[in-house]
């Protein structure tokens, strides 16, 4: 595997949630020069929220909430109430690195991006965020060097895993009574939040976003993965992948854990498996197919991807457009800690969802 490279990042990796980014982030963290941070949902929470969008400047006190913003992550993943206080990387020592990289909030987003990668050895730096697949403009007009690797999977894949979710561990609780707490929460949140017409809307969305990221910036900064093609051909595609990001490939890459999973355990050297490519066969109804296939329509097909022989059943599409105003309001309130501005927050989705 050669470690010879130029390029130091960043890496960015995207998609609909469920759609193979936490598989690729583990594929990719496995090459000697590559350490991406996990989730830190900072282009679509932190930088967007109010007082940090209009800043020029941080105030001490904002520059103190987005280091520990970050220390939280560090201590546990997003959305787990990490305490800023255990992490290894003080606000002075953030404050610090982030001046080399420009200072401000993604001064600091950086400076705590480079140090994850650093403690493991690596140089090239990145994240892995799944919905910042909708604000890949900004992250590559912040980042002129930035490079974005887009996850698409089968739609129906993607709503039976989302609507089936849930920890099956692989996070180290540790017995701590609150952190099993913050998960059993998540595990509320994703099963409020799920309704199989936003799902599939959602998947439209992100699907729409990453090719017209790649239509605006190009073929060198942005490159779009299907997860069937990892998992069908996984050296092949992650090969193509490596010389696409200039980097050496090696067949250990593939030697990934198996987590956050929606029916399989973790397991720490699982590898790259297609168990879960044809699941939505067995676990998804005939109606629940239509649906998806039904709002999906050209995007489903354009994707790469074949619509599946089953009944029509409009009555029951029907039903399930006139229960989407409660499904809404009561995603938006599971998930109104995440959304900031959710009028904004909203329309960027739906009118990534509405292209065609």
């Amino acid at each position: 595997m050669a470690d010879c490279n130029s390029w130091s990042g960043p890496l960015f990796i995207v998609g609909a949630s469920r759609s193979g980014t936490a598989m690729m982030r583990s594929i990719l963290n496995r090459q000697p020069l590559i350490g991406l941070a996990t989730e830190t949902h900072y282009f679509d929470d932190l930088r967007v929220r109010p007082s940090f969008r209009k800043a020029e400047a941080l105030s001490p006190e904002q520059a103190a909430i987005c280091a520990d913003y970050f220390r939280s992550i560090d201590d546990r993943p997003y959305g787990m109430q990490g305490d800023p206080s255990r992490s290894a990387l003080s606000r002075e020592e953030l404050f610090r690195r982030s001046e080399a990289a420009g200072g401000g909030a993604d001064g600091i987003f950086e400076a705590y991006c480079r140090f994850v990668a650093e403690r493991e050895g690596k140089t090239i730096w990145g994240e892995k965020t799944p919905r910042h697949v909708f604000r890949l403009n900004d992250i590559l007009t912040a980042f002129p060097s930035a490079k974005v690797v887009c996850m698409v999977r089968d739609p129906r894949a993607v709503v039976a895993s989302y609507r089936d979710w849930r920890n099956q561990g692989g996070l180290n609780v540790n017995d701590e009574e609150d952190y099993q707490a913050a998960i059993a929460a998540e595990e509320r949140r994703a099963k409020l939040s799920y309704n199989i017409v936003i799902s599939t809307l959602l998947w439209c969305g992100t699907v729409n976003a990453a090719v017209g990221a790649l239509t605006r910036h190009g073929s060198d900064r942005v490159r779009i993965v299907r997860y069937e093609d990892v998992t069908d051909q996984p050296s092949v595609t992650v090969s193509s992948l490596c010389d696409w990001l200039g980097i050496g490939f090696d067949e250990t890459m593939m030697d990934v854990p198996m987590h956050n999973s929606s029916v399989l355990p973790f397991a720490k050297s699982a590898g790259v498996s297609r168990a879960a490519v044809d699941r939505w066969r067995k676990t998804l109804s005939d109606h629940e197919v239509d649906v998806i296939q039904t709002i999906a329509g050209k995007c489903l097909i354009d994707a790469g991807y074949q619509k599946a022989d089953v009944k029509r059943d409009r009555i029951g599409r029907v039903r399930e457009y006139a229960d989407l105003p409660i499904a809404v309001a009561r995603a938006m309130l599971a998930n109104r800690k995440r959304m900031g501005n959710v009028v904004f927050y909203s329309w960027r989705r739906l009118k990534a969802a509405a292209v065609r």
